[in-house]
């Protein structure tokens, strides 16, 4: 079972329509707040959730950063929530990418909790 569970909590944008294809048709340009609030149980989870999200920002400096990419650097994490304010046109690869660093950091607690051979 997963230690750490992450849901999305993002407000919808005042005066537009629902939908991210819909956000990006008008202003392509703007930026929202991506907000997912977390369910920790103590703090090895916390410490698993900051140690994924290492790895995933080395792993961006290894290879790069693809034009407009946001950068797991960006997102403010706590231990009630993840907050991320990205341009509208990379919201579902940001979503992504949250969904990754929870796996991630899942798979480190679970190594942490294994017996040493």
């Amino acid at each position: 079972m997963s230690s750490i569970v992450c849901r999305e909590v993002t407000a919808p944008v005042v005066g537009m329509p629902e939908g991210d294809a819909a956000l990006t048709r008008l202003d392509p340009f703007s930026r929202v707040t991506l907000r997912f609030a977390l369910t920790l149980h103590d703090e090895d989870d916390l410490e698993a959730l900051r140690y994924a999200r290492r790895v995933m920002i080395r792993e961006e400096r290894t290879r790069g950063l693809e034009w407009e990419e946001p950068s797991m650097e960006q997102p403010v994490v706590t231990a009630a929530e993840i907050r991320w304010v990205v341009p509208v046109s990379q919201i579902g690869w940001c979503r992504e990418k949250i969904a990754e660093l929870v796996s991630l950091a899942n798979r480190a607690r679970e190594e942490l909790e294994r017996p040493a051979p």
